[in-house]
């Protein structure tokens, strides 16, 4: 009798402890959906364009300006990139210029006046006659309002010896629209560079673009749908570089054919 009483007691605090926790009366439906998992959380990246040329009187001021909002902002919000738009001997032999930021230039403006800045694109711009510390920081805070579109995750390798550089990573559509024909590049840039033009005093600048890679193109891109993509840069594509071991890189997604050549998403790589 005893023995049996045991056995009845281990089995009512196995089913207690098995039960411990449970809701009664609720019976979970087999055809519930299981629960979304945790969003991808990714802040909106504002990739800044400032358009220079050595001789702008304005353009010290811009790029002053410039450097104070990156340091205010940092790098997780805004990335900054200093392109020489004109085909000037002063230029090529500078390694100012080259022939990726030339061509830029006329897609974004039409009056080829410095210093010419564009935020994500042409979602907003501040030209010269217009260009300050304030206008650049009211046009950054409204491109930061706007939700994230694109995620990117990538990383670099560098070879200073063959001065290579291999950039790999993917982008996920993180929005609810299908994106179609946008591109993935990358610019690779300078800081800490002598700026010499005769007549005018020598002064250092940063973020100087040395190349913009040949971007990879993506005909379609859905709602959560992920891109696995690969960029490199060789040495001739290197060649203005002054020092190898300070070399930036930004990568970005961009929409060329849209109305505000919009750029969705960048991302800082040191």
């Amino acid at each position: 009798m005893q023995r049996k009483f045991s056995i009845i007691l281990f089995l009512l605090i196995l089913v207690l402890s098995l039960c411990a926790g449970c809701t009664t009366g609720v019976t979970p439906d087999p055809d519930d959906p299981e629960p979304d998992p945790d969003p991808i959380i990714t802040n909106r990246v504002v990739m800044v364009e400032l358009f220079v040329a050595p001789a702008c009187t304005h353009c010290p001021q811009a790029k002053a300006d410039m450097a104070q909002l990156l340091e205010e902002y940092g790098l997780d919000k805004i990335v900054v990139l200093e392109e020489y738009a004109w085909n000037t001997p002063l230029s090529f032999s500078a390694g100012w210029a080259i022939p990726e930021t030339i061509s830029r230039y006329p897609m974004y403006a039409s009056d080829m006046v410095t210093p010419d800045a564009y935020f994500n694109g042409l979602n907003q711009t501040v030209h010269d006659d217009n260009s300050s510390y304030n206008n650049y920081k009211n046009a950054i805070d409204k491109e930061l309002a706007k939700p994230a579109q694109i995620a990117i995750s990538a990383s670099a390798t560098k070879d200073s010896t063959i001065k290579s550089i291999n950039i790999t990573g993917n982008i996920q559509n993180v929005g609810d629209n299908t994106f179609s024909n946008i591109i993935i590049g990358a610019m690779i840039y300078e800081n800490s560079v002598s700026l010499i033009v005769p007549g005018k005093p020598t002064y250092t600048v940063n973020h100087v673009v040395r190349d913009i890679l040949t971007p990879v193109e993506v005909s379609s891109l859905s709602s959560e749908e992920t891109y696995v993509f690969s960029l490199t840069a060789d040495s001739e594509d290197l060649k203005y570089v002054n020092n190898f071991n300070n070399l930036h890189i930004v990568v970005y997604v961009q929409a060329p054919n849209s109305s505000a050549k919009e750029i969705l998403q960048a991302l800082y790589i040191e």
